[in-house]
C-alpha cells in the first residue's frame, strides 16, 4: 500500500469518525431532551396524584367534610382526632408544592411547569383561613428554601 493510499484512508477514516462524533452528540442531546421531558411528565403526573387523593378523601370519608367545615370555621372547636385529620388533609396540598418546589430546585422539573403549578397552589391558599399555612409550616420540619417561597408567595395573603 503506497504512502498516497494510507493517507486517504487515514483521511476517511477522520470524516467517519468526526461524523460519528456529531451523530452521536445529537443522539445524546436527543436522549437529555426525552428524559427532561419524561421527568416533567411523571412529576406532574405525580403532582395530580396529591391533588387527586384530596378530593377523594374529602368525598369518599363520611365525615371528613364535616371536618373541614368546622375545621375551616373554628380550628379550635375540633377533637384531638378531627384535628389531627384536618392537618393530615391540608398538608396535603404543601406536600405536593413542596415536590414541585425541590423537584424544580433538582432541575428535575421546568421552571415553566413549576411556575404554572405554583400560580395554582397560591390560588388555593388563598382560599385557605389565614391559620392554616402558620399551622402547616409549623408541623413539620419543610425545607428552609421552601419556607421562604411560601411564606414569600402568600405574603400577599396577611
Amino acid at each position: 500500500m503506497s504512502a498516497r493510499n494510507l493517507k486517504s484512508w487515514v483521511a476517511i477514516a477522520e470524516i467517519i469518525s468526526a461524523v460519528a462524533v456529531v451523530l452521536s452528540l445529537i443522539y445524546v442531546g436527543l436522549e437529555i431532551r426525552r428524559t427532561t421531558v419524561e421527568s416533567d411528565a411523571d412529576i406532574q403526573a405525580e403532582l395530580l396524584t396529591y391533588t387527586h387523593q384530596r378530593r377523594i378523601l374529602a368525598i369518599e370519608s363520611d365525615d371528613l367534610s364535616h371536618i373541614l367545615i368546622k375545621g375551616y370555621g373554628d380550628v379550635s372547636s375540633l377533637t384531638a382526632e378531627e384535628l389531627l385529620r384536618f392537618q393530615y388533609y391540608v398538608d396535603l396540598h404543601f406536600v405536593a408544592w413542596e415536590r414541585a418546589y425541590m423537584a424544580t430546585q433538582a432541575g428535575v422539573f421546568s421552571q415553566e411547569l413549576y411556575d404554572g403549578w405554583k400560580d395554582w397552589f397560591v390560588s388555593v391558599a388563598k382560599r385557605d383561613p389565614d391559620f392554616v399555612w402558620p399551622m402547616v409550616r409549623d408541623s413539620q420540619s419543610w425545607p428552609e428554601s421552601f419556607v421562604r417561597e411560601v411564606d414569600e408567595s402568600l405574603v400577599s395573603l396577611n
